[in-house]
């Protein structure tokens, strides 16, 4: 397995800021936020700004490891067509950057004005199309597990990559919103979801008073990596870790990543090397 940091961990620095900054804790890549607020703008992205990002990357022996834009819905035919638009943006931007994976969104649920079907049934369809685009310039899709989406628990995002049945369209695992989610433990899920796994999002978790979680640095939550890595190992996945580390969202709450994502590498890295 490799280890990558997520930009979303670092939205002081720019794009090159960020690919250096990965390279100074020992990090073999990077994934990227890619939105208006983040660290690449795709559809604001000239040939020429590819190119510097590429070159920079190569120069700092960082490799890209996934594309995270934010592209989900498919509820009509102008957003459907402005969806998919934003996907071959982004995977002919990381098929140039020999970036092999973009992340997917399951669209959103709940939704005050469609049933669950309608927008499993859309969202689906869509998310195959943008399958096509993505086998077309020789890149995978990652369908994130997350709250607030269609793929929330491993059984719904099994349930949505099987509907999908597209060779290039696959799951990001993010273990930290199934472990909120609560109904399947770290061996059932990782089980679950292994013919999909095509990427994963690390991070830990704390309870609040009232019932509610946040992130935290990796080793103080109550999340154990060292056993989801050795489940993983155990599966035969051997692509990237990724550092989803929140100061994006919690600039109050994590330390700096100078600090918090050096921690969560030197963790990651410990657990990894147990399981060799």
């Amino acid at each position: 397995m490799k280890l990558c940091g997520h930009t979303m961990g670092m939205p002081e620095m720019d794009i090159f800021e960020a690919i250096s900054f990965c390279a100074s804790i020992g990090l073999d890549g990077i994934e990227v936020r890619c939105a208006e607020n983040g660290q690449m703008h795709l559809e604001a992205l000239t040939s020429d700004d590819v190119r510097r990002i590429r070159d920079h990357a190569q120069a700092e022996s960082v490799e890209f490891a996934c594309l995270t834009p934010y592209y989900r819905d498919f509820m009509d035919e102008a957003a459907e067509k402005a969806s998919l638009e934003g996907y071959r943006i982004a995977c002919d931007i990381a098929r140039q950057l020999d970036c092999p994976t973009v992340r997917a969104i399951s669209g959103q649920w709940p939704q005050d004005d469609f049933e669950r079907d309608e927008v499993f049934e859309r969202t689906v369809e869509g998310t195959r199309e943008a399958g096509a685009i993505a086998a077309d310039c020789g890149v995978v899709l990652g369908v994130e597990t997350h709250r607030g989406q269609l793929a929330w628990s491993a059984a719904e995002a099994v349930e949505f990559v099987e509907a999908i049945d597209h060779e290039a369209v696959g799951v990001l695992y993010d273990a930290y919103w199934v472990h909120v989610r609560g109904e399947e433990p770290v061996d059932k899920a990782v089980e679950m979801l292994a013919p999909w796994i095509v990427h994963v999002h690390a991070k830990d978790c704390a309870r609040e008073d009232d019932g509610g979680t946040h992130t935290t640095l990796i080793g103080e939550g109550e999340m154990d990596w060292c056993e989801i890595i050795e489940r993983l190992n155990g599966i035969g996945y051997d692509g990237w870790i990724s550092d989803e580390y929140e100061k994006f969202w919690h600039p109050e709450r994590l330390p700096d990543p100078e600090v918090g994502m050096k921690h969560n590498a030197d963790a990651l890295r410990r657990c990894i090397a147990a399981g060799s």
